[in-house]
């Protein structure tokens, strides 16, 4: 014998009202997207570079496509009698890309700084540049993921060359262990404008390692007592695991 079991009364509304719930929600939902178009824009991002110059690991893979356009791409200017024409002459794959930033200040905003933090790369180039009270010396480490692509070497030797070649760099010292697949980096430089200008002329290399597979590990600075606030905010920006700031006792 077949039963046949019958909704309640109260069931049956509650199924009925259920189509029209969605759409009093769905409406709810409609209206207040029209009110606030640009909640998702306005939201809080995470890894967004602040005024102190922090740029996140995220935007620097980002950016280390565009430096690799930026390489093997070069532009000329020249003048005329309507104005300056630059023309632009891109090799390889990414001959089709976009030109290339037109100055390095260009290329390091891109990077995620911010103008003031680039300003002061560019001035450290100049007659302005100066050297610190006391030394600032710094060990720091990054990690050679299994899977990072070969370039990474290349990259890492670019780096290591632009931080020789800058001011007020008394010591650097970089070297791989093949057997923990570490870099290991040693500097002794005289100073916040020495630090601007290692920024200036190593971010681009560092954004291609880290977009090869290479993480920053950690960081360790011993730096004058009244810079430390400075260097703090400076060393953050390179997005280390771990990171120790501490003054010089015997500057």
């Amino acid at each position: 014998m077949a039963v046949l079991l019958c909704p309640l009364k109260s069931e049956r509304e509650s199924a009925i009202d259920q189509p029209s719930r969605r759409l009093r929600t769905r409406r709810k939902v409609e209206e207040t997207s029209r009110k606030r178009p640009a909640a998702r824009a306005c939201a809080p991002r995470r890894n967004t570079p602040s005024s102190e110059g922090n740029f996140s690991s995220a935007q620097l893979h980002r950016a280390s496509t565009m430096v690799q356009i930026h390489e093997v791409a070069e532009s000329t200017k020249e003048a005329t009698d309507e104005g300056a024409k630059v023309t632009t002459v891109s090799e390889g794959a990414d001959a089709t890309a976009a030109p290339p930033a037109e100055d390095k200040k260009s290329l390091l905003m891109s990077l995620g700084l911010p103008e003031e933090v680039a300003d002061a790369a560019i001035a450290s180039d100049g007659d302005g540049f100066k050297d610190g009270a006391s030394r600032v010396s710094m060990f720091y480490s990054l990690k050679v993921n299994d899977d990072a692509k070969a370039e990474w070497k290349d990259h890492y030797l670019n780096y290591t060359k632009g931080a020789k070649a800058s001011k007020g760099h008394v010591n650097v010292s970089h070297s791989y262990n093949e057997e923990t697949r570490e870099v290991i980096c040693i500097e002794t430089i005289t100073g916040k404008d020495a630090m601007s200008n290692h920024i200036g002329n190593c971010l681009p290399h560092y954004a291609q390692m880290l977009g090869c597979g290479v993480v920053m590990k950690e960081i360790i600075c011993v730096c004058d007592p009244a810079e430390m606030d400075w260097f703090k905010a400076s060393l953050a920006a390179w997005q280390p695991e771990r990171m120790v700031c501490t003054p010089d006792h015997c500057p």
